[in-house]
């Protein structure tokens, strides 16, 4: 038997030093042996970073057109079976770096890159391992993960394959998988879900990452940051405003009442777990925050997610949506405010961000409107002084002509107030408004008395 070793050890060694260059055969053998590595290109995408850098590409296209790294990496499975035992085989490790292939891997590069590839990404877990993600940490079999190879501290959050706070067992023939650069990268947090190690056709061990450590953070800090805000409100609005100019759109100003408003918003979505923009269970709209908080103007808008985000990261997952690009990018509003609210919900660490933003757009009313306003004010200023000389004659209701008098003399007031704001092109206040409604009201009470006071 050790004869018989020693003969198989002898052709590995003379097909390394002779034939890898011969034969493509015994080349492929000794990669399927994992004896000899192989370059494994990486694309810049960045959701392997810092281990593998970004590309410089200015969109995601661009940048996985890129090849940024070409480490070598050993086949997986690797491995032959002589006699009954298995040599050269690879048994995964959690920190190991992957490159994996599947039906989702493929749809999900061609809907994103518009090519079907294969993705790269770090084992966190193994089978029978358990993972929590909690107020942006890894929970590995109940202790905390310490991760240098992160991009950022405290970034992990949860996804629709597995929210936060949620226990996951990792099954039998089942990996979970995670990008360095956790806000950048589609993994097993979300459609990626578990990966079949059937799946994995390269591996990186963990103890062959030496030369990428230098590339690595400290982490002595990194649980400081824990039941901590992330935003910096005036910073995101800064960013926000060099992104409006970029589109020839005048800068918003900061205003604090907004993100007070913001902050009220939050804490009710919070306290309510109601995180819809109709608040039905929290029973605090946007109107009602921006009252309470004290701001008036005309318009007001709404952008709010979850999550933890820097102003840059936020900035950018405002405007990946179009509903809240729309807003942001509009001309209609000149303030924002912006507030980062933390607390529980069902017993799970959660930030929400709130962004309300105010402004002024002209009412341009039409121009018959205006000119019915108008004529309302000549024509009762035509015909009072007529009924005002009517107070002190005889045989007449004089209880009558004072109360149409009175309504006449309201009438012309509001009138004159309603058609003054609308000339000058400015919104109707609460009052004018009630004005408005009220004119009805008082030209059918004056139709009227002026009926009964020509029947006599």
């Amino acid at each position: 038997m050790i004869k018989r070793l020693l003969l198989f050890f002898s052709f590995v060694i003379l097909f390394v030093f002779l034939g890898i260059q011969i034969s493509p055969y015994i080349r492929g053998l000794l990669l399927s042996t994992g004896v000899i590595e192989e370059k494994v290109l990486i694309a810049g995408t960045g959701s392997m970073y810092p281990t593998f850098p970004k590309g410089e590409g200015k969109n995601d296209l661009v940048q996985a057109q890129e090849i940024v790294a070409w480490p070598q990496m050993r086949k997986y499975p690797s491995g032959i079976n002589i006699f009954g035992y298995n040599f050269f085989t690879y048994k995964m490790n959690r920190g190991d770096i992957v490159e994996f292939e599947n039906e989702e891997t493929k749809k999900l590069s061609k809907e994103k890159y518009d090519e079907e590839a294969g993705f790269v990404k770090r084992v966190i877990a193994l089978p029978q391992d358990t993972v929590n993600l909690r107020d942006g940490y890894v929970i590995l079999n109940g202790q905390t993960l310490d991760e240098p190879y992160t991009a950022r501290p405290r970034s992990t959050y949860g996804g629709n394959s597995l929210p936060d706070c949620q226990n996951l067992q990792i099954p039998e023939g089942k990996v979970f998988i995670l990008g360095d650069n956790r806000k950048a990268s589609l993994d097993s947090r979300y459609e990626l879900g578990l990966i079949d190690l059937s799946d994995i056709k390269y591996v990186l061990p963990w103890n062959k990452q030496a030369e990428y450590r230098k590339l690595w953070r400290d982490t002595k800090d990194d649980t400081s940051y824990a039941h901590t805000t992330t935003l910096d409100g005036y910073e995101f609005v800064r960013l926000l405003n060099e992104k409006r100019k970029e589109k020839n759109l005048k800068a918003y100003k900061y205003n604090p009442l907004l993100t007070n408003s913001g902050k009220i918003r939050g804490f009710a979505m919070i306290k309510s777990d109601d995180f819809s923009t109709e608040a039905t269970r929290s029973g605090m709209p946007l109107e009602k925050a921006i009252k309470e908080a004290g701001y008036e103007n005309i318009i007001y808008a709404e952008v709010s997610t979850r999550g933890y985000y820097e102003a840059s990261e936020l900035v950018d997952n405002f405007l990946e949506f179009p509903d809240t690009k729309k807003i942001l990018y509009s001309s209609d509003y000149q303030e924002i405010g912006v507030a980062a609210v933390l607390g529980e919900v069902n017993n799970c660490p959660t930030q929400v961000v709130v962004a309300h933003l105010g402004g002024y757009v002209p009412p341009n009313y039409p121009q018959d409107t205006i000119d019915s306003w108008a004529g309302l004010v000549d024509n009762l200023e035509k015909v009072l002084p007529s009924w005002r000389s009517l107070r002190q004659a005889d045989n007449i209701d004089k209880e009558k002509v004072r109360r149409l008098v009175e309504i006449l003399e309201t009438r012309l007031s509001n009138a004159q107030k309603i058609f003054a704001r609308m000339k000058a092109n400015q919104w109707l206040n609460d009052s004018e408004k009630k004005m408005v409604e009220d004119d009805k009201r008082l030209g059918e009470e004056a139709e009227k008395i002026i009926g009964e006071l020509m029947k006599k």
